[in-house]
């Protein structure tokens, strides 16, 4: 699709939207693109014309020899070599393929580096999530004010987007798994070389994508997530519990909180939007976390297009260094993550634009957005302050769990005015892809029953 074409599509989708009216399903004809010319998600299936991207071919689906479910990922692409990097002094050979934030982080950082690796399309897709995703092409709609998803489940809800708002929801609807049960850490690295650091267990099911539900069992939430912090000191067994619905026009985020000190679990409606969050010590909004999480009312959405973009991809170096024996000072210095255990690729992005509506307020006037076109997950995304002026950027460590999906497991975002940084769940091992507590583990009353043990 073409910038220009989707402009106009994006237009037209936005002033039916404006207007309360619902959008229409793809044809059955778009429809049998998927699987075809299109892989199941939408991606265009074949190659660039210069061989970079290659073709997809069904993604990772076997773990590399002398992995352990659970255990520490192996890299399958581990004896590869860079083709090139990228430096602040051939930065003008590749500023197309760069977005405002990486080209802000060369100009802040002389000594900033990009690895660029050979591209690989690892995102694998199961059957049954390929069946449903096409259904969902079919008879998905968004809510008339597209704060919400209706007749979906279990898939991709838009496969071949119309406008902005359908492709934020593929993501926010993305295939990750059925679950995740780990421990991580995060921190905050300063400018002045300081650090904070946070840890906990983090807990999630996804009601959205479990393979023996279907739509009418569905219980309408998205994500289930309990959160008990360990650090810092101040706030362990601080527990946070978040239920996420799929149709925010209909029902809002519930979401709790339990603080030792008050001994009671309360209510916590401000665990959204632009609310800092402690996790970063207050460098990122509680819609950062995932990149982009939660109801995308206080925005206009716009679907620019699809661009080649050197992206994070494939990032097992990073996600298995400390595991591995690398210290986090090593792998966290000052002013930007260690570039040598980075590893950026070239794919084919969606260009996603969200524009402050007049009626919101935010302290991001407006953010870009990069899609993964072979997941749907946000690769990285620009953030702008009130005055339009860069502000922020941020992006994911994306893998691929061996024949599941495509996760990630940790999220660095700069300050690129104060020049602090964080990176915010860098899961460790034991790591678990699936749902390991049942519905009834979310809700309020088994916080509470957690507080007296």
């Amino acid at each position: 699709m073409s910038f220009k074409r989707s402009i106009l599509a994006a237009t037209v989708t936005a002033l039916a939207l404006n207007a309360g009216m619902a959008i229409a399903k793809v044809s059955p004809e778009e429809a049998a693109k998927l699987g075809n010319e299109l892989t199941p998600f939408g991606a265009e299936r074949a190659g660039n014309a210069d061989g970079s991207i290659p073709e997809w071919t069904g993604g990772l689906t076997t773990a590399p020899a002398g992995y352990t479910k659970g255990g520490q990922l192996v890299d399958p692409f581990a004896d590869e070599k860079p083709l090139y990097t990228v430096t602040s002094q051939n930065l003008a050979e590749y500023g197309d393929m760069l977005s405002d934030g990486q080209k802000a982080l060369f100009a802040k950082y002389p000594d900033f580096k990009m690895n660029v690796y050979p591209t690989h399309r690892t995102a694998p897709i199961p059957d049954w999530v390929a069946e449903n995703t096409k259904t969902n092409a079919l008879n998905a709609e968004l809510t008339p004010n597209g704060n919400g998803v209706t007749n979906a489940y279990g898939g991709i809800p838009f496969p071949i987007p119309q406008n902005g708002n359908e492709a934020i929801w593929n993501h926010t609807l993305r295939w990750y798994g059925e679950g995740k049960d780990a421990t991580y850490e995060s921190a905050t690295i300063y400018a002045n070389g300081s650090r904070a650091v946070t840890a906990g267990h983090l807990i999630e099911t996804y009601p959205y994508y479990y393979k023996d539900g279907d739509i009418t069992s569905f219980n309408g939430n998205i994500i289930q997530l309990l959160l008990e912090y360990s650090l810092p000191t101040r706030r362990k067994g601080e527990v946070t519990l978040v239920r996420d619905p799929v149709n925010a026009a209909k029902e809002p985020r519930q979401a709790w909180q339990y603080i030792p000190g008050q001994r009671r679990v309360r209510r916590a409606p401000t665990i959204a939007f632009d609310t800092p969050d402690p996790g970063s010590n207050g460098l990122t909004t509680y819609d950062q976390a995932f990149m982009f999480n939660g109801s995308p009312e206080r925005y206009n959405w716009e679907l620019i297009g699809k661009k080649e973009m050197l992206v994070p991809y494939n990032s097992y170096k990073f996600l298995t260094a400390h595991d591995k024996g690398t210290s986090f000072e090593e792998l966290w210095p000052t002013n930007f993550t260690n570039p040598d255990f980075e590893r950026w690729e070239k794919h084919r992005v969606w260009v996603v634009e969200a524009t402050l509506r007049e009626d919101s307020r935010h302290i991001y006037g407006k953010r870009r957005f990069y899609l993964d076109e072979d997941s749907w997950f946000v690769l990285m995304t620009d953030m702008y302050d009130g005055r339009g002026e860069l502000w922020r950027y941020g992006h994911s460590h994306p893998v691929v769990m061996y024949g599941n999906s495509v996760i990630a497991r940790a999220v660095t975002n700069y300050d690129l005015q104060s020049g602090d940084y964080a990176v915010q769940e860098y899961d460790t091992i034991p790591y678990t892809q699936e749902a390991t507590k049942d519905d009834n583990f979310y809700t309020p009353q088994n916080v509470r029953q957690m507080a007296r043990r």
